[in-house]
């Protein structure tokens, strides 16, 4: 049953990135308003990342008897939170927050898949839909480019 529910949950979380690309294509070609969507879409991206990084760290805790070493992983599983803030801190030039964030994502995915094949602490159901969701964000957030 987790998983049905995991599943509506993740795409549930979508919403917000597909709400605010088509607002991009919906609305007035204006530059504020550009900037402001974008801004909205970035502190949710990173809102987002920082769930991400925590559900890495949660299940490297709860398997630590599975894992090897401990440290790298919970290294990793922090950097794209803090990646994510560094795209807010990086605002006033939206392209390289996009860039940031995109950042995030990448590295947040291939943690999600050194937990799963290398560490063998997630199913299969789980990095499907890990990837899923984060491919689907990384190309929303590429079709912001055109609107900075």
């Amino acid at each position: 049953m987790g998983r049905v529910q995991s599943y509506i949950l993740g795409g549930l979380g979508l919403i917000p990135f597909v709400a605010i690309v088509l607002s991009c294509f919906l609305s007035p070609p204006d530059e504020e308003i550009y900037s402001l969507l974008i801004y909205i879409y970035i502190a949710y991206a990173a809102i987002i990342s920082s769930f991400l990084g925590g559900i890495q760290w949660g299940l490297i805790i709860s398997h630590a008897e599975k894992v090897y070493s401990t440290f790298f992983p919970l290294v990793v599983s922090v950097l794209p939170p803090l990646i994510a803030w560094i795209s807010l801190l990086t605002i006033q030039n939206l392209t390289i927050s996009l860039i940031i964030i995109t950042a995030s994502y990448v590295v947040s995915i291939l943690h999600d898949c050194y937990l799963h094949y290398r560490e063998k602490i997630t199913s299969s159901w789980f990095i499907l839909m890990r990837l899923t969701l984060s491919i689907l964000v990384i190309l929303l957030t590429s079709t912001l480019y055109i609107f900075v």
